[in-house]
């Protein structure tokens, strides 16, 4: 078993993506709380995005937050 875990995120609006594997569920979550935190504290990053992604396909978290405005969300 393998994890994936998925970043997206907004600065302005400069869209920048990842996917990192991780070996144990213990490293994917520690992972994806890591950039949920780093995210959230740079107020530059107006939407952030984490997921992780079992082997088997299923999502097993998964987090949004958008702090755009809607005039921003409807681009």
């Amino acid at each position: 078993m393998f994890y994936t875990v998925v970043r997206q995120f907004f600065k302005g609006e400069t869209e920048t993506h990842s996917m990192e594997v991780k070996d144990s569920r213990e490293a994917a979550v520690q992972r994806y709380f890591n950039i949920l935190a780093a995210d959230l504290a740079d107020e530059t990053i107006t939407y952030n995005a984490a997921y992780i992604i079992d082997s088997n396909g299923l999502m097993i978290e998964g987090r949004v937050f958008d702090r755009r405005t809607e005039e921003e969300s409807n681009a």
